[in-house]
């Protein structure tokens, strides 16, 4: 019995600290910055490829942004991160769907890495930021 009850308490333990240990350091992150005042919205998309995002806010005039990202809420997972993708984008009949003649971003990837603990931006074929508070400013471009 008392066997038992150690390799149980052990087991617990042992998940509570792994659960812990990745647990990501916001629940949230707002991004927040300025772009070209192409773009009318930043949004979230599952994929590069999607037509329809599933989050967006819209950008003012004078092209000054904030998102909120639920983490891992808005994210999905590949193998051992979580990733969303996230795009600046002209929506010019504001139908919300992504059609060929619509300026749009590169994928800009909101990384979280629960192995490690941290939360990155990276651009595609550009830099990549470690994000270490929320909000997180970035102007795009830079």
């Amino acid at each position: 019995m008392r066997l038992y009850f150690y390799v149980v308490l052990t087991s617990v333990m042992l998940f509570n600290s792994t659960a812990l240990a990745q647990s990501p350091p916001f629940s949230t992150i707002t991004i927040t910055g300025e772009t070209k005042n192409i773009f009318n919205k930043v949004c979230l998309f599952e994929k590069g490829s999607s037509k329809t995002p599933f989050k967006t806010e819209y950008i003012s005039s004078n092209g000054k942004y904030s998102i909120d990202i639920e983490i891992p809420g808005d994210m999905h997972q590949y193998g051992d991160y979580f990733y969303t993708d996230m795009r600046f984008w002209r929506d010019s009949n504001d139908n919300g769907m992504r059609e060929p003649n619509e300026p749009i971003s590169e994928c800009h990837f909101i990384i979280w890495i629960p192995s490690v603990k941290k939360l990155y931006l990276q651009v595609y074929n550009g830099p990549k930021y470690e994000i270490k508070s929320s909000p997180f400013k970035y102007d795009y471009p830079k």
